[in-house]
């Protein structure tokens, strides 16, 4: 049957041809899972996880776990078919639980996601135009569910693990290591002022060097490198700009950075978008990112701490399903 195609914010065409929505039978599926980071929104993930289970037991097989995805064995997931896997917190929590349902189902047995957010960017939620409101939460999940609609989303492999939404090496990975080193709790965007102070303080703008697709195309230079699926941002502004995430190819941004008054200005061109036409920037797309460095330098993905160079990004050929309301 003829329906409306979903434009992830901020795409362009090209690549692959776009993802279009589909329509399935609400009966086909019994199961539900919800995964539940435990101390996101300082214990409302519990609280909301209980009042989905109740709201979505009468009518599927309901399975919560509010623990870390990578602690579910795989004899607490259901055998068969799932309709919906529910994902209550931030873009570090969805990432975690796509790589549990990855390795237990399969690439092509990956249920379709649905995001309820509770972290401090979100970007997933920002791509997807998704609007919760409090009051109706409950009721709203269980309409998607009932309906879901579902898009295709792009993903690749980080080192070897499973990659969504926006990668970073450099100052902004600080950022985010000094966060994880001082964090003993649910956190929100004021967090992020004394990590930021740190990393500015002690960052030693080592040299890099990035190969596209296996051609180099940048270094050894200092400098920070910025690959995605998704235009947005935890700074509310579009590193990627022209990134759309149903393309079939990663956006990659490298912006040569050598000192503290570098990065004053490259933030000033970000905000005003001008940042991809500086001297020295490689804007592109690939189907694989490498990042070297003589020295470690902080990698984040997905706003999370992830070690340090060398990284690796490749697309893979799946794409992950997500429910859009």
């Amino acid at each position: 049957m003829p329906c409306n195609r979903w434009q992830p914010s901020g795409g362009r065409t090209r690549g692959r041809a776009s993802a279009g929505l589909r329509l399935y039978d609400s009966q086909a599926m019994e199961s539900v899972l919800i995964f539940a980071n435990p101390i996101a929104g300082r214990g409302r993930g519990k609280r909301i996880a209980a009042e989905l289970r109740r709201r979505l037991s009468g009518r599927y097989d309901v399975h919560a776990f509010v623990q870390q995805a990578d602690r579910v064995a795989d004899h607490e997931l259901p055998d068969d078919d799932v309709r919906a896997a529910i994902v209550i917190g931030g873009d570090g929590t969805l990432r975690g639980v796509t790589q549990r349902l990855f390795d237990r189902y399969g690439a092509e047995r990956v249920p379709p996601l649905l995001v309820v957010p509770l972290g401090t960017a979100n970007l997933m939620r920002k791509h997807l135009s998704l609007n919760w409101r409090d009051a109706t939460l409950a009721d709203q999940v269980a309409d998607a569910i009932g309906q879901r609609r579902v898009v295709h989303l792009d993903a690749a492999r980080a080192n070897g693990r499973l990659f969504l939404l926006m990668a970073g090496v450099g100052i902004d990975a600080k950022v985010v290591h000094e966060l994880d080193r001082l964090r003993s709790g649910p956190i929100d965007i004021t967090s992020y002022a004394l990590p930021a102070a740190l990393a500015l303080q002690g960052y030693a703008y080592s040299p890099i060097e990035v190969e596209i697709d296996g051609a180099r195309v940048f270094g050894p230079a200092p400098g920070m490198v910025f690959v995605g699926n998704v235009p947005e941002y935890g700074t509310g502004f579009p590193v990627l700009p022209m990134a759309r995430s149903d393309d079939g190819v990663l956006d990659v941004c490298v912006l040569p950075c050598r000192s503290r008054a570098d990065l004053a200005h490259l933030l000033l061109n970000a905000i005003s978008g001008e940042h991809v036409r500086g001297e020295g920037v490689v804007y592109t797309t690939a189907k694989r990112v490498r990042v070297t460095s003589d020295e470690d330098v902080p990698v984040q993905v997905d706003g999370e701490a992830f070690g340090h160079t060398p990284l690796e990004i490749e697309m893979i050929e799946q794409r992950i399903p997500f429910i859009v309301t």
